[in-house]
Order: C-alpha cells, then structure tokens, then sequence
C-alpha cells in the first residue's frame, strides 16, 4: 500500500514540475502524462479506498469531513419559490424543500411566512411532552416528561389540573380525545409525576381518557383551595384555542368542568354561561366576556352603523365642577365627506337641575341650565310654556270698585322665567278685551305699570259701561311672544271678571 501511495505522490510531483516550467510545457505535460498513464497499473485501488472516498459508488468515512465550498444534494437550484434539491453554502446557509426535526429544534431568530395557521390550542402555561407511561392502574400513572436539553426540568407541582389532548391522526384518524388528570406528585430527579385521572362524570364531555406517550401536557388549575382571603395562582392559565373559537383566561379553576366565575376574560365565541340565558345572544355569537373592564373610552354603535353617544350623568348641576378640573362634556368627532364635514356626537354629559334633566351642549360651558341656554337642552321635563296670573288685591270687585294690577308670569317646565323672557330684545306683548261689545273692545287700551308690559293696571275705567247690565263677563287676553332660536313662541292665556 505504501508503494501504491508513493507513485501517486510521485506522479503528481512530476505534473507539477511540468506546469511551472516554462519552456515546452505542452511537451513536457504530455511526457508526464503518458509516464502517469504507464505507471497507473502499479497502484492497487482496492488498498486505495481505504484512505479516498469512491466517485462512483457509494462511499463513506468515520472522520469528519469538510465541504469548504458549499454541498449541493439532487439536482439543486437555488430559489425559495422555485427551486428544487438541497444546497448548503459556505456563507451558513442552506436550501431545503422539507426539514423534519424528531427532536428539539433551537433556532435564534425564526422568520416565517407572514400568514399563520392555527388548527389547535395554545396553552400558555407549564406545558410538557409525554415521552413513557406506566399504568399503575386503578386510574393512577406514572409519566414520565421528556427533557429538551440537559437542564430542562419539567416545571408542574403537586395537585395541578391538567389535560392532554389525543389524535388518532398518525394511526390514519382523525379524531380527538383529551384526557384530564390531577397530578398526586412530582419527581423533579426523574422529570417524572403520578397523576389521577378524573372520572367520567367529572369531565367535560363525560367520558375520560387515559394519557398516551408522545403528546404534550398542559396545566389548566390546580386543585389546593386557597385559604379565606388567599389567592392560588396555579389555578389561572391563558388559553388560545381554534377549536372552540376563543382566547380565554381562566381563574379560580379547581377542576375540569369550568364554571360561569372561571371565565375571567373570553374574546371570541361566547362561553356558555348562565347570562346568556337572559341576553339575546348565543355561543354562536362573538364578543368579551369579562369580570371587570375599565376603559378610558368606551364607543358603541347600533345595526346601522349609527354611533351611539355616550350619556355620563354627572348629578347636580354644580358651577364650582364646571368651573373646576373636570367640566361638563361634549364630545363630538368631525369627518370629512364628500358633501362637507359631519359632525357625531361620542360623549354627552347630563345633569339635574330646576327639576329637570339637561344634556351638555357646549363642551366645558360654564353656563348655568336653563330655558334659553345656548349650552344646555332639557334632556327630562316639561318643554311648554305656560302663562299664570296673579292680581294684587283679589280677584272679586263691585261695579263701581274695580281696582287692580294683574300681573302675567311665565312658565317653562314649571320654572318661573319671567324675568328672562321681559329682559328679551324683539319681545311683544300685547293685551285685548274681550266683552262681546266689539266697537268698545277695539278702542280700550291698556294701561301698563312702571312700564311693565307684562303687568296690566285695571280701574273702573277699563270696565265696559254694560257691565253689571248686560254684560256679565269681561276677559282681559294676555299674548306674549319670545324670540327664542330665530323663531317667535307665542304664549296666550286669559283672565275673566264676572259680576
């Protein structure tokens, strides 16, 4: 064999020697080669493919061998969409159409296709992989966790709730069982636990499973109810689940069979709880469930797509809030279309004031509510005006003794506005007679006081001549109209003498 190696190193010597000169190097090479050819009959192959790897036949070696330019397997084209083969490249990198991994597979940063699928569940909590079991029977097993690297321990305590979900997919099934267990200890030495299934009646579903090697476990709960006051974290986890169309995070779970008080927080699919038997909703429909929300902003809009403004009662009408650091509100948004801006109301704050309710329309206004506001309108109350009369001494005279002021008070959902609505530029009011004697009724005039076109002064004078004859009756009208938001509200109302 050492003879077959010295010949090779010898001819390739001379090859060498043959390129470097540089005289004749056709010639020469054409020597070495033809001496090459001569002198091959002396190597022996078959000691040769001990120490060369076989070019064409299936070959191998126990030592580490190096492709220092890269490996390419098949017939390999370098594409991610339409590429085909293997490749390994010098800079790392490699090109494969599948990698199955029957381990653990550590990677430092994952980029994959932008669009996920998710045909299972997700449990964020202690999760391990069932690699052996051992039927202790009586429901009881030992299982034992595979450890993905050396100091992988498996993380699972004493008492917790956790199930396994079993495919028949690889025996060419497709169906799904879960098995629920309790585990009873733990063996951190072993990365072992003895579990207790639950039985049958305790179970979603009603029919339990015992565990299978090779499928995750996953903790739900934990069954150790906390002392008066106290609070066991193992009995919460977060759950992602396609199959029942919902993310979830569970508390209080001390067993399988969740109740209405487990569903912290549910997104999705409605859980069936006992709520919905007085809602008209059903697990069919999606939306939050959850035990409390707190929420800056909270936006709500009916089947037409129309916003629903927030009301926020905020009690009494009080100038201290409005002036303070948290006013009265209205919210609105502007949108731009293509026949202008329009305007949606998000948030309006009412409050109670003069018996009635009122809607904030002037965002942080520090106006008071009331009939005329311009930042305010009557939400809950009586919207009409009213007119009422009062006269300074009575309203029973003799002929011949009338003498009295009638004075004319206006109301607005029981709220005497009088004041305000004198004090209006563009006000009328007017004040007719009426006695059946026409011709006398259109001439009488009325006689104010202090100019006080709301007050009516009444003598003698201001009675018809038959009255206490002929005439019984005498009604003396009172009309006022307010400008009230460009328009004129007219108020009327009488008031009657009889003898």
């Amino acid at each position: 064999m050492a003879e077959s190696i010295d010949i090779l190193k010898r001819l390739a010597l001379q090859v060498r020697n043959a390129t470097q000169e540089g005289e004749n190097t056709a010639e020469r090479v054409g020597r070495v080669l033809i001496g090459i050819i001569e002198n091959l009959g002396k190597v022996d192959i078959s000691e040769l493919q001990n120490y060369f790897l076989r070019k064409d036949q299936p070959d191998y070696t126990n030592f580490l061998l190096k492709f220092l330019g890269g490996a390419e397997f098949g017939e390999f084209v370098d594409s991610l969409l339409a590429g085909k083969g293997a490749g390994i490249f010098p800079d790392g990198r490699g090109q494969f159409e599948r990698l199955e991994v029957r381990g653990s597979m550590t990677v430092m940063d994952l980029i994959i296709n932008q669009i996920q699928g998710m045909e299972s569940d997700y449990s964020f909590a202690e999760i391990g992989k069932i690699s052996y079991v051992e039927d202790y029977g009586d429901g009881t097993y030992r299982l034992t966790i595979e450890k993905r690297t050396d100091f992988d321990f498996m993380k699972f305590q004493d008492n917790d709730v956790c199930f396994s979900i079993i495919n028949t997919l690889l025996t060419g099934g497709s169906d799904y069982y879960t098995s629920w267990m309790r585990i009873l200890t733990t063996n951190t030495q072993d990365n072992s636990i003895t579990v207790s299934l639950y039985p049958d009646s305790e179970v979603p579903g009603g029919t339990n499973y015992p565990p299978v090697a090779g499928y995750n476990l996953t903790r739900r709960g934990n069954s150790t109810l906390p002392e008066a006051g106290g609070f066991n974290e193992r009995a919460q986890s977060w759950m992602l689940s396609s199959r029942e169309g919902r993310m979830m995070f569970l508390s209080n779970v001390y067993k399988p069979i969740l109740e209405d008080y487990n569903y912290a927080l549910t997104i999705g699919k409605l859980p069936d709880i006992k709520a919905l038997e007085k809602l008209p909703v059903t697990t069919n429909d999606v939306g939050i469930v959850a035990q409390t929300v707190i929420a800056e902003k909270i936006y709500q809009y009916d089947y037409n797509g129309d916003v629903v403004p927030n009301k926020v009662d905020r009690g009494p009408w009080s100038l201290a809030t409005a002036q303070g650091n948290s006013p009265y509100r209205m919210v609105t948004h502007e949108s731009q279309t293509p026949t202008g801006s329009t305007y949606t109301l998000l948030e309006q704050h009412t409050v109670y004031h003069l018996g009635c309710k009122w809607g904030c329309l002037v965002d942080k206004t520090q106006l008071e509510p009331k009939w005329n506001s311009p930042a305010w309108e009557m939400l809950e109350g009586d919207k009409n005006y009213g007119m009422e009369f009062v006269s300074s001494r009575g309203w029973q005279f003799f002929r011949g003794q009338v003498n009295t002021d009638i004075t004319a008070y206006i109301t607005y959902s029981g709220m005497d506005i009088t004041d305000d609505v004198m004090a209006l530029e563009g006000l009328e009011v007017e004040w007719l007679r009426d006695s059946g004697n026409i011709p006398s009724d259109n001439t009488w005039k009325p006689v104010h006081v202090d100019g006080r076109l709301n007050t009516l002064h009444l003598t003698n004078d201001d009675m018809p001549p038959e009255w206490g004859y002929k005439v019984r009756t005498v009604m003396f009208i009172c009309r006022i109209f307010i400008p009230v938001g460009g328009e004129m509200q007219k108020i009327e109302n009488y008031v009657g003498f009889n003898i």
